[in-house]
């Protein structure tokens, strides 16, 4: 079970770190006043959305064979990709969040575009942004579960493994359901700093 834990823990951290860069790129992609950047973002952010997670992992594992990838990156793409749409529009929001007048404040001190972005813009987002990735962290945590359809040997298939041994249906499941509960208020503390 703790070999699944430690499984469950870095899956959701890959995924996370995945799903924060996609979702930088493209949040600050869809935030843009380029046209070509908003739809590209847009269309990736309702591509992926519409798909489920299930199928996202299986796309990498099933449809993509011919790459060999190993199950536990199969897994973490489909969880990044999957949750980077939602870490887009939480970026997004975020910046779209700061005023204009900020950015019009920024521009009369004589800040240049991508000064005004770094100094005055992405500090006031992140603190509208933090606790919705919190939030995310979360999730992903949960969503992580969905890999063991592929064999990758975090807290669920761990579980059904040791259920399937043992035929301890109950005591299993309650054991994994502590632990998850145990695991969420742990991924989301950095947001009850803010």
């Amino acid at each position: 079970m703790l070999n699944g834990l430690g499984v469950t823990v870095a899956l959701s951290g890959v995924g996370l770190a995945g799903a924060a860069t996609i979702g930088v790129l493209v949040g600050s992609a869809g935030a843009s006043s380029v046209r070509a950047l908003r739809m590209a973002a847009i269309a990736y952010v309702e591509g992926v959305r519409n798909i489920p997670l299930l199928l996202h992992i299986y796309i990498w594992f099933l449809g993509l064979s011919a790459l060999q990838l190993p199950a536990f990156a199969c897994a973490a793409l489909g969880l990044s990709i999957y949750s980077g749409a939602y870490a887009a529009e939480i970026v997004r929001g975020g910046l779209l969040s700061v005023s204009q007048g900020q950015r019009d404040a920024a521009a009369a001190l004589g800040f240049g575009r991508w000064r005004a972005w770094r100094f005055v813009v992405w500090p006031q987002a992140l603190r509208v942004i933090g606790p919705s990735l919190a939030g995310l962290s979360s999730q992903l945590i949960k969503d992580s579960s969905l890999a063991s359809v592929i064999a990758v040997g975090e807290l669920a298939y761990q579980a059904a493994s040791i259920e399937a041994d043992t035929f301890r249906t109950t005591e299993v499941y309650a054991a994994v359901t502590v632990i998850y509960v145990i695991l969420e208020p742990v991924a989301q503390s950095p947001s009850g700093t803010s």
